[in-house]
């Protein structure tokens, strides 16, 4: 894992503490940093004998840090340095204009989406994507900046049909849940005591039952239903 720290920037109205310390746990080796608010950010930008923690591999940037102004949300969080900056919200309408903006910009590939209110081992499996530098936005999302095509966004983004539609077998099944929690196929065959082979043959008909093009658009696909229930 490449990721050696993970600043969040927000007060924990969208990722509470309760969150900050799961993700302590899960991935211990990693520094993790929390910095309350903007103006937190500021003052040790400007304080003699203090500096700002950075560059951070991952920032967590919480809604209400951007919700007012996008612009200047991103302006702070620039001093972190951040090699990919994450989207933690609860609100789709304010994660959908955070999309257009960076979209807007061209620079949509620095950026990724973390929903707050998925299962908690859905949204593990997504973050652990995210650390992972896998992009990943959530079918919901996508509906939501692409209103025109909102009734066919799992076609035009997946290709689409719902998991519950694809008629996947249990071993595939298991399959999409182990690539959505990010394990590459070498660690899912071992987890399932098949071969590595067997597991590119079901993964190549998961993405033709799904009609997605690769792992991340399946797992994609995967989080949007776990989501939506």
């Amino acid at each position: 894992m490449s990721v050696k720290s993970i600043t969040i920037l927000g007060g924990g109205a969208t990722l509470s503490e309760q969150c900050a310390r799961v993700i302590k746990q899960e991935y211990a080796g990693v520094q993790l940093i929390r910095l309350k608010s903007i103006d937190q950010l500021k003052i040790l930008e400007h304080s003699e004998g203090m500096t700002v923690p950075g560059p951070t591999s991952l920032a967590l940037v919480e809604q209400e840090v951007i919700e007012e102004d996008i612009e200047k949300g991103l302006d702070a969080v620039k001093l972190l340095a951040p090699k990919r900056v994450v989207l933690a919200y609860h609100d789709d309408d304010v994660a959908a204009e955070f999309y257009r903006h960076v979209r807007g910009r061209q620079e949509l590939g620095r950026f990724g989406f973390l929903p707050m209110n998925l299962q908690l081992d859905c949204w593990l499996s997504m973050l652990r994507l995210l650390i992972l530098d896998q992009g990943c936005v959530p079918n919901a999302l996508l509906a939501k900046v692409r209103p025109q095509a909102s009734s066919r966004v799992s076609e035009q983004v997946t290709g689409g049909c719902r998991c519950a539609d694809a008629n996947l077998t249990p071993r595939e099944n298991e399959i999409l849940r182990l690539v959505a929690r990010g394990k590459q196929n070498k660690l899912i065959a071992a987890d399932l005591a098949v071969s590595e082979h067997t597991v590119k043959l079901h993964m190549h008909n998961i993405m033709k039952k799904l009609g997605v093009r690769n792992r991340t658009e399946a797992a994609g696909l995967y989080f949007s239903e776990a989501r939506t229930g």
